[in-house]
């Protein structure tokens, strides 16, 4: 392999470009390239202080992770995920003022009000109920469609690769 002496000398020309004059001074410079992006990362460091991280941010993270993973769960089991969410928001109000009634001192209206919020909070437990059936219907519906396309494919692959004996036709 031959190189002409133009490009030779061209690279050697970009070569002592780019090389430092002098090794102390290229280090220096790395030394302050390195002390300014260390200081702009954590001004605190000189002093000796470390910086603890963010905890708001880590405790969004958290709570989104945890909202993503519900969500991937519900979707996973076939879960109206908003529906759920929904009556959970109900059973605990509920919840709540039957707290509240309890508090107060006994009467008929206190007693009659507990009785409406038992049956509201059995009719939110049934329609929970409901819906998590429904999921579990869904998700087996879901699971049996899924294995007959995979029998078909199964069938089709063994179907495939049978050997069949060439046929004559006369």
């Amino acid at each position: 392999m031959t190189v002409s002496g133009l490009s030779v000398n061209h690279f050697q020309l970009q070569y002592q470009l780019l090389k430092p004059e002098n090794g102390t001074d290229a280090f220096a410079s790395r030394q302050d390239i390195a002390a300014k992006s260390a200081s702009a990362v954590t001004p605190d460091a000189k002093v000796g202080k470390t910086r603890a991280p963010a905890e708001p941010e880590t405790e969004q993270q958290q709570a989104f992770l945890d909202q993503l993973m519900e969500q991937m769960l519900a979707n996973r089991i076939g879960l109206d995920k908003q529906k759920y969410d929904e009556i959970q928001q109900k059973i605990e109000e509920t919840e709540a003022e039957k707290d509240a009634l309890a508090k107060q001192p006994a009467s008929a209206e206190r007693d009659n009000k507990l009785s409406a919020l038992d049956d509201k909070l059995t009719q939110l437990n049934k329609a929970l109920e409901g819906l998590i059936e429904q999921a579990n219907r869904n998700r087996e519906r879901k699971e049996r469609s899924e294995q007959a396309v995979k029998d078909v494919i199964a069938q089709y692959r063994n179907a495939a690769f049978v050997k069949q004996q060439p046929t004559i036709f006369l």
